[in-house]
């Protein structure tokens, strides 16, 4: 499941009520530009270093991150507004690849916080 909330989004108790389901919770602060958000990806989630920094890289990574996955997760990317104003094109590509990825693993959660 994807989901996008708004910026009045309780960040801990999101977090808390993903870890009381039982998901294990990763949290992704977009940067403003898409190179410091796949950067952000990589750094958040300890990407290996053949990490491409593209789309296609980021959907990649998250698929190997998924099909290896012990138990349900919940991916929050956080602080998603600036980069949607300042590349949509980027915005939306991102929520692509994770609403693929969320489509294709069904216990994994995604949660857009634009903000």
């Amino acid at each position: 499941m994807i989901r996008t909330l708004g910026p009045t989004v309780d960040l801990d108790g999101l977090i808390a009520d993903a870890r009381h389901e039982g998901r294990e919770v990763h949290v992704v602060k977009a940067g403003p530009t898409k190179a410091a958000t796949l950067e952000a990806f990589a750094a958040a989630l300890d990407f290996p270093g053949w990490f491409g920094h593209n789309l296609d890289a980021l959907a990649d990574c998250l698929e190997h991150l998924a099909s290896r996955a012990k138990a349900p997760w919940e991916l929050v990317v956080d602080d998603l507004a600036e980069l949607s104003a300042a590349d949509h094109r980027a915005y939306v590509g991102i929520q692509v690849v994770l609403a693929d990825l969320a489509f294709a693993h069904p216990t994994w959660q995604v949660t857009l916080i634009d903000r």
